[in-house]
């Protein structure tokens, strides 16, 4: 496999495309539709990053075996070893999706505290 390796739509841009839908999906799934908690919010960003990172790192080792053979004798090899690898070029990656998170944190923060705020006006106490 001596071709020249390009960015092209299956090896890097869907899924990398793929990791962001994550982020943006998995927070709101995790806190839940109606969620009034703030604690409750920032779990679910916090755990929706490791998952992320997880992931991610799957997502390396994926890449590094489709261009070159023997990635998973080495991972089976030294398999701490490796994942710490792969972990850090999956940190990588959260260049990417890092802001898409920050993005759906505020906007998930800003439904909650409108929420909040509607709950107050109409007389129902509110503090989550």
């Amino acid at each position: 496999m001596n071709e020249p390796l390009t960015m092209t739509l299956w090896n890097a841009i869907l899924p990398l495309a793929g990791l962001c839908a994550l982020v943006v999906w998995l927070p709101g799934w995790m806190a839940g539709r109606g969620n009034l908690s703030r604690a409750r919010l920032s779990r679910a960003v916090g755990v929706t990053a490791l998952v992320a990172l997880v992931v991610g790192a799957g997502l390396a080792a994926g890449l590094y075996a489709a261009i070159k053979e023997g990635v998973w004798a080495v991972v089976l090899k030294a398999p701490l070893e490796r994942a710490g690898f792969f972990l850090g070029r999956s940190a990588l990656f959260a260049l990417l999706w890092g802001p898409v998170l920050g993005s759906v944190w505020l906007v998930k923060a800003q439904e909650l505290n409108r929420r909040l705020g509607e709950r107050m006006v109409d007389g129902e106490g509110g503090m989550g």
